[in-house]
């Protein structure tokens, strides 16, 4: 096996296991030991051919009709996790973190 296609197969099995462990890319990378700037190159280097070709970070957004309480606000991010609760004292604090992913 050549070292390219071992490096390869390194980053795919990386990539794999961080799509499956819903943390960040950053958390992430903390936690393996793993540059993250690299991540991030491998991350875009194995990414379906559906997924934000231009590397933008926007997401999709769809109103839900207004509700009694604004608690039932929530945000899904595309890996899946929801983020559920929102309301008026604590909507910096999400503005926040999805800033930072």
């Amino acid at each position: 096996m050549s070292t390219n296609t071992a490096l390869n197969q390194a980053w795919a099995a990386h990539i794999e296991k961080w799509r499956s462990s819903g943390l960040s890319a950053k958390t992430f990378c903390e936690q393996e030991g793993l540059v993250y700037h690299q991540f991030g190159y491998w991350r875009q280097k194995f990414s379906p051919a559906g997924d934000s070709p231009n590397g933008s970070k926007l997401v999709s957004v769809v109103l839900a009709p207004p509700s009694k309480q604004a608690s039932d606000l929530e945000i899904k991010l595309p890996n899946g996790v929801l983020i559920r609760g929102i309301d008026s004292d604590n909507i910096s604090l999400v503005a926040r973190f999805v800033a930072a992913l």
